[in-house]
């Protein structure tokens, strides 16, 4: 079976991606037993730390950059030469089993927000070249895009199968759903037909905020039975989980309500990218 390869995106920044993009690795990973890779097309690299990757010797910048040799050219399947395993916290514990799967990552660096400027030929299809041959031997693909519409998330979008749109309940952040929805209708229009729309994930609610019940009954409004249950809720263990490179599982039982929410996305996410 095809890798599924989902862009996980919102053109504005601070709705949670890289709790997300990790949540679902570790779910995929610990509960669905998926084989996952995340990349990391953020300059931020906030996902590449997160997942505990340090100072890694190739990233995403080197892979698009291409060949210097050959004047820049890509070549199927260079992205394998940038996979790392993610830190030894998110190993599968000894004795998992077979339910637990590795994950790896394609990280990312500083520099690689120099490749928003790139003018090569179909420079477009950079990433989506470049994974020939290795997103086959995964499950699950997840790209972390940075929160713009530049040339990154292009490519991330002609790379994908499926987009899954994240947002949080406020105005900015729901304004750019409906700018990411233009621009991922003008990829499959132009370079990529056979990207859809997986789900929308609705981010750091908060129950009783009367401002949020309003914009989320709008992205409900305006997405319909695509948007994602359960909504993620807005806890200080996501950050803290993040800031120390670490997975959920970690933290023990008080993390169960949010790994059990982010397994039940993910089984939806898995059962709405079936062919």
């Amino acid at each position: 079976m095809t890798a599924r390869i989902i862009a996980v995106c919102n053109q504005k920044g601070g709705v949670g991606k890289t709790t997300l993009v990790t949540g679902l690795a570790e779910a995929f990973s610990d509960k669905l037993g998926k084989r996952v890779l995340v990349i990391d097309a953020d300059p931020q690299r906030n996902t590449t730390s997160a997942l505990g990757v340090v100072s890694p010797e190739f990233t995403l910048n080197d892979v698009l950059y291409g060949d210097p040799d050959n004047n820049q050219k890509i070549t199927p399947g260079a992205a394998g030469d940038a996979i790392v395993p993610a830190g030894e916290a998110w190993l599968p514990k000894a004795g998992a089993g077979e339910g637990t799967a590795a994950i790896d990552v394609i990280p990312s660096e500083r520099n690689l927000a120099s490749r928003e400027r790139d003018a090569m030929m179909a420079r477009e299809h950079r990433l989506r070249i470049s994974l020939k041959g290795v997103a086959e031997t995964y499950d699950v693909v997840l790209i972390d895009c940075p929160p713009s519409l530049g040339l990154l998330t292009v490519n991330a979008l002609t790379a994908a199968t499926h987009a899954l749109l994240v947002t949080e309940p406020r105005v900015s952040s729901v304004e750019g759903l409906t700018e990411i929805v233009t621009t991922i209708a003008e990829v499959q229009e132009n370079l990529n037909e056979d990207i859809d729309l997986v789900g929308v994930v609705i981010n750091k609610e908060r129950k009783g905020r009367s401002d949020q019940a309003y914009w989320i009954n709008k992205v409900r409004d305006d997405f319909g039975d695509i948007v994602l249950d359960p909504l993620l809720p807005d806890r200080e263990l996501f950050a803290k989980a993040q800031a120390a490179c670490l997975p959920l599982r970690s933290f023990g039982s008080v993390s169960n309500v949010l790994v059990a929410d982010l397994e039940q996305l993910a089984r939806q996410i898995w059962k709405g990218s079936e062919e």
